[in-house]
């Protein structure tokens, strides 16, 4: 899907600021190790002297849908008021690994204690040896979560047609990664808007040149 501009609209700056899976937002088993998530849908922020949208389309439908995830955001440029940008490090949940960690070595002292009792030992050496590679598998490597927001000065929404309830909405996530442009472009984006909120498209060249 290419994105229609309107009379006089030029595209400023393009961002590929994301990955995403837009299939599924758990990330329970990545979290501890279990499974390593490879969002591949690229979340595209696009800069024009009327607009700024956020854009991304799912690469192919999930099992049993006939089109694929969509998700398309955009603000006017003369309504924007502020932005907002978060990076940060994932925290890692080692809750199940210490858990297994704690009983299989309550199991093998026990079974230890208990004259070497094997009925004890075994499962206990089992559980321990499964909560320690959980847990390398769990601090192995860093994910990164990511916040963009553009404020404007509206408040309130001026059209809205959905299918959920507005919990419903506000409830939903999708597994997303930053890119290296996501840097680039929270260090970019309010000095464009500010440049084209005073001086119109008279700064376009000086964006489009760099």
């Amino acid at each position: 899907m290419s994105i229609l501009l309107a009379e006089g609209e030029q595209v400023i700056r393009k961002y590929r600021c994301a990955v995403v899976d837009y299939r599924s937002s758990d990330k329970s088993l990545d979290a501890i190790g279990l499974m390593k998530k490879k969002p591949d849908t690229d979340g595209l922020v696009v800069v024009t002297n009327r607009r700024v949208l956020y854009y991304a389309e799912g690469r192919s439908p999930a099992k049993g849908a006939t089109e694929a995830p969509l998700h398309m955001q955009e603000a006017f440029i003369d309504r924007i008021s502020s932005t907002e940008f978060v990076q940060a490090d994932a925290k890692k949940n080692v809750t199940l690994p210490l858990a297994l960690l704690i009983i299989g070595l309550l199991l093998t002292i026990y079974g230890i204690t208990d004259g070497m009792e094997l009925m004890y030992m075994i499962p206990g050496i089992i559980v321990l040896a499964f909560g320690a590679i959980l847990l390398v598998l769990a601090m192995r490597g860093i994910e990164q979560l990511m916040v963009l927001r553009i404020n404007t000065l509206a408040s309130e929404t001026g059209i809205r047609v959905s299918g959920m309830s507005q919990r419903d909405e506000k409830a939903m996530t999708f597994y997303m990664v930053p890119t290296s442009d996501f840097k680039v472009m929270a260090s970019e984006l309010g000095a464009i808007i500010l440049d084209v909120q005073a001086a119109g498209d008279d700064c376009i060249a000086k964006w489009t040149s760099e």
